[in-house]
């Protein structure tokens, strides 16, 4: 994967809103995916940049000419795309890298990486304060590509004010195929924090899914003192109360039937980019 247009616009937008984007590192050195529409969108918001632009071209030069970046470092397990720091994110990174970076780029490494723990530690840990944290990940009908895919209820325990960062605001976006960056992807939801909502948010999607969000880094603590916990089981374990149904309506006929058939509709909805309680839809 690289970088698609919707990255790239809300890094546009951040810097835009006064977030300072000098130094940055790309995780994996990451090319660019931009189709027709979207080139001639971004070319609204950064006017004369990316002059003559390749489709799939690396894209230091759209940080360089649309965020003002003056210093662009990319960091791989190998060199073999120019990367000018070698690292595997499995492995704590060394001190002289932590808090370097206004920003952290990363656009479909973290699901290919074992050590989940340490590599998304090390995201948090290169970003100075006040500085940002950029990601795009795979979230659903995406089994195969890595060896995970992150639901957002994970990505808003990570980046809590626990961690030191402050999450923004993070996007679901539905994809045409597999390999998302071969046709625009145009409709996309906000989704919302199930620990707001207050019950668990899911998502049964027809197409593949990704998320994207940014996290502002808001202080400098030490990472996970305490473990994420899922928050509908916090919440459960909080009321100590459970519902439950008369014994005399369970003996009804088909009770089960009725009822197993109810509720898996319900999910349906309930798990569907239609559930207004979890998913907004956003331009």
């Amino acid at each position: 994967m690289g970088m698609i247009y919707r990255q790239a616009r809300m890094l546009v937008d951040a810097q835009r809103s006064g977030v300072q984007l000098r130094n940055l590192l790309m995780i994996g050195r990451q090319v660019l995916f931009l189709h027709p529409s979207e080139l001639r969108a971004l070319r609204k918001v950064c006017p004369g940049a990316l002059a003559q632009y390749k489709w799939a071209e690396y894209a230091d030069r759209f940080l360089r000419e649309c965020l003002g970046a003056t210093d662009v470092s990319a960091l791989d397990y190998s060199d073999y795309e120019g990367a000018s720091i070698l690292h595997d994110l499995s492995q704590p990174i060394s001190s002289d890298l932590k808090g370097q970076f206004d920003a952290v780029i990363e656009a479909g490494t973290l699901e290919h990486i074992f050590n989940f723990p340490t590599a998304v530690a090390n995201l948090m840990q290169m970003v100075r304060v006040g500085g940002l944290l950029s990601v795009s990940t795979v979230t659903n009908n995406l089994c195969g590509h890595g060896f995970y895919q992150f639901s957002p209820e994970l990505i808003f325990r990570i980046f809590s004010p626990d961690n030191g960062f402050e999450i923004g605001k993070v996007l679901a976006l539905e994809a045409r195929y597999p390999d998302i960056e071969l046709a625009p992807m145009s409709d996309a939801y906000e989704v919302l924090d199930p620990a707001s909502v207050g019950q668990r948010g899911g998502l049964v999607s027809r197409g593949p899914v990704m998320l994207f969000f940014e996290a502002k880094k808001t202080a400098d603590l030490p990472l996970f003192t305490k473990s994420p916990l899922q928050s509908d089981y916090v919440a459960e374990w909080q009321s100590r109360t459970k519902q439950r149904v008369p014994q005399w309506a369970k003996e009804l006929p088909l009770y089960y039937t009725f009822r197993n058939w109810l509720k898996g509709h319900l999910r349906l909805r309930q798990y569907s980019f239609g559930n207004q309680q979890f998913y907004r839809k956003v331009s």
